[in-house]
C-alpha cells in the first residue's frame, strides 16, 4: 500500500548521472538562465542560433542520403 492522497502526484526525481544535489543544480540553473536568455536575445546570440539551425539541416540532409544509400 501507500501513502498518498486523493490527487497527490508522484515525481520522479532524476539524477542524471551525477551525485550533484538537486537543490545544487535548481541553484545553478537559476544563476545560468538569465544569462542564456540575454544572450539568445542579443543579435550574436540571434546569428548564432541560425547558424546552428543551418547546420542541422545540413546535417540531417546528410543523414537522409545515407539512409537512402543504405536502402
Amino acid at each position: 500500500m501507500n501513502n498518498l492522497h486523493k490527487g497527490e502526484i508522484i515525481i520522479k526525481k532524476k539524477g542524471y548521472g551525477t551525485k550533484i544535489p538537486r537543490h545544487e543544480i535548481e541553484a545553478l540553473a537559476r544563476c545560468l538562465l538569465p544569462e542564456i536568455q540575454a544572450f539568445f536575445q542579443s543579435e550574436d546570440g540571434k546569428k548564432e542560433f541560425e547558424e546552428w539551425k543551418r547546420q542541422r539541416v545540413g546535417k540531417q540532409k546528410d543523414f537522409e542520403k545515407v539512409v537512402e544509400y543504405g536502402d
